[in-house]
């Protein structure tokens, strides 16, 4: 097979070290805006290439999977694409992998397939259940996971991992991206933060951009 060539947007120092670490679960407390999905598209585009099978890319609802459907379609050349189908959210790779973007709604729906990797878009606005259908597709392969999501409360799945990576849990990496890293990383200005903090209640602030 020709090799094709993939360019992939550059990650800023503190979106890499969120993000590439030697652990099965990856998670990541993130600032809105953060290039949270941006980062993890770039993580999971190396495992759909270099472990051959399914994929999952996971949001709370269909119309947030969409969103990331699109934007892994707007990265990948055409020769990479040997199918792609907008009703299902799937994309068949010309390598032979399957990169398919799920629901969350529905956690029965989760349950069945054995998949390589799986990414967990904000996952503290998904319920424990979903979590708990997606791990176990986990099983056959090993595959990792990367959680990412704003904190939100601390009666979700994602904050009592978090804390479990974040106490040094074998297995588990931990990290936070702030709103302010993002500025440094050049992603959002820091007027537009300072904006934010400036409209809404401290708590809120806190909660998307902290």
């Amino acid at each position: 097979m020709t090799p094709i060539e993939i360019k992939l947007p550059a990650l800023y120092p503190a979106q890499h070290a969120a993000l590439y670490a030697d652990a099965r679960y990856i998670v990541v407390e993130g600032s809105t805006k953060s290039g949270k999905t941006q980062g993890c598209i770039v993580w999971q585009m190396g495992h759909v290439l270099g472990s051959v099978g399914v994929h999952w890319w996971i949001a709370p609802v269909y119309a947030q999977a969409k969103i990331a459907f699109r934007r892994v379609l707007k990265l990948l050349p055409r020769a990479a694409v040997a199918r792609s189908a907008e009703t299902t959210l799937e994309i068949e790779l010309v390598n032979g992998s399957f990169w398919q973007f799920k629901s969350a709604e529905k956690p029965d729906n989760l349950y069945g397939e054995d998949v390589r990797s799986i990414v967990f878009d904000e996952a503290s606005r998904a319920r424990e259940e979903s979590f708990i259908a997606a791990r176990s597709t986990l099983t056959a392969t090993g595959g990792p996971m990367c959680l990412i999501g704003n904190v939100r409360g601390r009666h979700n799945f994602h904050y009592k991992l978090a804390r479990k990576a974040q106490a040094g849990e074998p297995g588990y990496h931990f990290a936070r991206l702030t709103a302010y890293d993002a500025v440094d990383g050049g992603v959002i200005s820091l007027a537009e933060v300072e904006d934010a903090k400036a409209i809404y209640p401290d708590h809120v602030f806190r909660e998307l951009y902290m």
